[in-house]
């Protein structure tokens, strides 16, 4: 009996042995591998590890019952925690990893008719006209076409914008359209009639590839610029849209200084290397690569890296950092009918996106409106930074698995982590606003119709320039 029960207790130390041993070699691995911890930290870690491990399985094999006991005991706490840890670990690598993952430019077009037409379905335009804009999204609009003469035998007829295709479907000069969502969007803000007008048959979504604009530098020694976009849609965050947020994040990592300049949506700007303009908004409906040429032309900098949300995005993340404080300057009712009294307020996410996307019942409109957004911008990182972030760093790292798109690579964000847990910097946070003079202007995307741009404040805009410059001083 006595020998049942000994081998009894071996079984025991051995298995709590067992699974010690396999969490932490899993976790010194994992460490390793991410090489994000100093080296010298890493040995120490190790080594004192090593040490409480050893004497934890000492004491399981101890023949005192009462030490065997504390071994026991020692060995489940220290592998809870292990495992704990692990968790931190391998959700920061998942998403980290998940950062590698190819980006690309969602486009969805429709094939559009008049709502009061007998066409239902796309076999009905079967030997048909149908208008397209060609010179607005080439390669892709190519590819949408080529999966509609799979299926019908129509005529393509050339126009040079939105405005015209929609006057000949509505003069019955064609029978059919082909628009993407986003300039459908642009339809519906300037000519609510005539999009209410129109009816999809047909759907296709079109992935574009985006192209790679990082340099290969040293965020950790080389100034860098980081472009912000917030587009108008919420689900799906590949799609192309107007891009109603544009900040750049001008870091200096010798210098410690990060710039925040803030870019009104309807900022009268060069787009698509065209010679008439556009509001900057706009650009987003042609993806990401036309805001960056845009910015870069308009600020005349370079952009190393771009961060894409949408309205999903924020929303998932300031709910899950349990909301945020800031103050406002004024008392108001959004769109949404969500009062915003003066002073600090704390908002969830819904409030938050209200908060930053109102800009009717504010002062100084856009311009109100970009100052709200760098509120909430600056509330959400002294959030994130916050000891709050501990409890639910893997809730939010889970939000933003599908809430954002990047051409920042896992290997870029470990090089910036690692250097700033071997060192942490005293970042100097400062922000600027461009402003501008309201005017009616011809654009790009609509040409034959004057729309509200706001034509850039030349002397402001030099100034912001000379303080871009400034920051990237070395």
């Amino acid at each position: 009996m006595r020998a049942i029960k000994k081998k009894k207790k071996h079984k025991i130390s051995k298995l709590l042995t067992f699974l010690l041993l396999t969490v932490l070699i899993i976790l010194f691995g994992a460490i390793i591998y991410l090489n994000v911890i100093p080296l010298g930290w890493t040995v120490i870690a190790i080594s004192i590890t090593a040490l409480i491990t050893l004497g934890v399985i000492c004491l399981n094999f101890n023949h005192v019952r009462i030490w065997r006991f504390l071994g026991y005991l020692s060995s489940v706490t220290l592998i809870s925690l292990i495992v704990f840890g692990e968790v931190y670990l391998f959700n920061t690598m998942g998403f980290l990893f998940g950062l590698d993952k190819d980006n690309y430019d969602l486009k969805t077009y429709n094939v559009l008719v008049l709502s009061n037409t007998p066409y239902k379905c796309l076999n009905d335009l079967d030997g048909e006209v149908i208008g397209i804009n060609e010179i607005s999204m080439a390669e892709s609009l190519g590819m949408a076409q080529n999966n509609i003469k799979k299926k019908i035998d129509p005529e393509f007829k050339d126009y040079e914008d939105t405005d015209s295709l929609v006057s000949n479907l509505l003069n019955e000069n064609v029978a059919g359209i082909i628009l993407e969502n986003s300039e459908l969007d642009i339809l519906k803000e300037n000519d609510v009639d005539n999009y209410n007008n129109l009816k999809s048959i047909y759907q296709i979504e079109i992935k574009d590839d985006i192209n790679n604009i990082e340099d290969a530098i040293n965020i950790n020694k080389e100034p860098f610029n980081v472009y912000i976009s917030g587009i108008d849609t919420f689900g799906k965050i590949n799609q192309t849209s107007r891009s109603d947020v544009n900040i750049v994040v001008s870091v200096n990592p010798n210098t410690e200084k990060v710039l925040i300049t803030w870019i009104p949506r309807d900022y009268y700007v060069s787009i698509n290397n065209n010679s008439m303009k556009d509001k900057l908004t706009h650009a987003g409906i042609y993806g990401i690569n036309s805001s960056i040429y845009a910015i870069e032309k308009l600020l005349d900098l370079k952009i190393n890296y771009y961060v894409k949300v949408n309205f999903t995005s924020v929303i998932k993340a300031i709910d899950v950092l349990g909301g945020i404080t800031v103050y406002n300057d004024e008392t108001f009712v959004s769109e949404d009918n969500i009062k915003y009294p003066k002073g600090e307020i704390t908002l969830n996410g819904e409030e938050a996106l209200s908060f930053v996307r109102e800009r009717h019942h504010v002062t100084g409109g856009d311009l109100g409106r970009g100052k709200n957004q760098l509120k909430v911008l600056e509330a959400v990182i002294n959030k994130a930074r916050s000891k709050t972030i501990i409890t639910k760093y893997n809730s939010l790292l889970k939000s933003l698995e599908s809430s954002f798109t990047t051409n920042a690579n896992k290997s870029v964000m470990l090089g910036f982590v690692r250097r700033e847990i071997q060192s942490p910097r005293d970042w100097q946070i400062e922000s600027q606003i461009l402003t501008g003079i309201d005017a009616y202007e011809y654009t790009y995307s609509y040409k034959n119709s004057k729309l509200y741009v706001m034509k850039p404040d030349e002397e402001v805009l030099t100034n912001a320039i000379n303080k871009i410059k400034e920051i990237e001083d070395k």
